[in-house]
């Protein structure tokens, strides 16, 4: 059943199933003269005594701990780089990463080179952690190509990263700051964690469908209305690319009074590679649920198609289920990625904005 502007024009939305010496006098001269070079001797002891405690002093760091913790966040300076392969261009997400994010670095291709034809390119990045290399996650593309890299668990400081083509050849590079966790929501009711992220089978997804199912449940399992989801853009989207968004996405939707959401829609993309869209409960400490979006092909690229029907889980056609509920005890908030249930029949698809050996994790606040 065709529903492409049902709510939205875009495809933009989901349901939610969602810290003194007193001294004595003396009476004769003599006495108080013994006294004087008892007071002497201490006085050299203190002295000892305090050339042991400065000793002591410069072994414990400027906090006075014994750890250096002053010592200023790692700074680094990208490699200047031309892009001769691929005229290139590179993308983060998030925008502003802080300690514990994964970080999504996007290289897109503007000079036509496209998948079949791009070359093989590592990624080096250099931070806190050390250097590490790191090989795509995905690539894909239509007339350009885009290189997928996930770097996980970053530190505060600098970041610069290094395409190198074969393992060698220098070909973009870039940097971002990772800078301190703001403050969130306060920890007052636990944590409304992503019990489901669920990507529409073959048997579920409607021909044409475009549809966002949230779920918002306490922690009894009991639908909770009026809650409020943040829709949100991946940082690396191209805002004045979307195409078929119409303007008319909104950044918040409302669950209602049975605790759900359903939204349907068309198939928006960007021109910086898949428009991915991440859900979390508004003003609430929450997880986010991650890696939502149409922009998937029906085959894998490989010959496999995931439905072999037409106009079912296609390009431009992915419908998903996300579930939050409220556990009380939770105190960590992690972004999850969808079970790629609808990708099944064609092996282990590629990922989008996490990295599927690590799931990224940081405590509420």
């Amino acid at each position: 059943m065709l529903r492409s502007g049902a709510l939205w024009s875009a495809w933009a939305l989901f349901a939610v199933s969602v810290a003194i010496s007193g001294c004595s006098a003396g009476d004769d001269d003599d006495d108080d003269a013994a006294a004087d070079d008892d007071t002497t001797a201490d006085d050299d002891d203190a002295a000892a005594d305090d050339d042991d405690n400065s000793a002591d002093d410069d072994d414990t760091g400027d906090d006075g701990t014994g750890d250096d913790d002053t010592s200023p966040p790692f700074t680094c300076d990208p490699v200047l780089t031309s892009s001769p392969h691929l005229a290139g261009e590179m993308y983060f997400d998030p925008a502003e990463p802080h300690p514990g994010d994964t970080l999504t670095v996007i290289v897109q291709s503007t000079n036509g080179t496209s998948p079949q034809n791009a070359p093989s390119m590592s990624l080096q990045a250099e931070g806190a952690g050390g250097v590490t290399t790191e090989q795509a996650s995905y690539v894909a593309g239509g007339g350009e190509t885009l290189y997928y890299y996930d770097i996980e668990d970053v530190r505060l400081g600098d970041i610069c990263v290094l395409g190198l083509i074969d393992g060698s050849q220098q070909e973009i590079s870039g940097k971002i700051t990772v800078t301190e966790r703001p403050a969130g929501a306060p920890l007052t009711h636990g944590v409304f964690k992503v019990v489901e992220n669920h990507q529409w089978t073959c048997g579920e997804q409607p021909t044409w469908g475009n549809e966002v199912l949230v779920r918002v449940l306490d922690e009894n399992g009991q639908g909770m209305g009026g809650v409020e989801i943040d829709v949100h853009y991946a940082d690396s989207t191209d805002y004045d690319t979307i195409h078929n968004g119409g303007g008319d996405i909104p950044d918040t939707v409302f669950t209602g009074g049975d605790g759900t959401f359903h939204g349907y829609n068309y198939w928006p993309i960007s021109d910086h590679g898949f428009l991915v869209f991440q859900l979390s409960v508004r003003n609430e400490p929450s997880d986010i649920a991650t890696e939502l979006t149409t922009g998937w092909w029906e085959d894998n690229g490989l010959g496999c198609n995931y439905c072999n029907t037409y106009a079912v889980n296609t390009w431009g056609h992915w419908s998903y289920t996300v579930t939050f509920q409220r556990d009380t005890a939770a105190t960590e908030i992690c972004v999850v990625d969808n079970d790629h249930a609808g990708q099944s029949s064609c092996g282990a698809p590629g990922h989008l904005h996490h990295d599927p050996a690590h799931r990224a994790c940081w405590n509420a606040q």
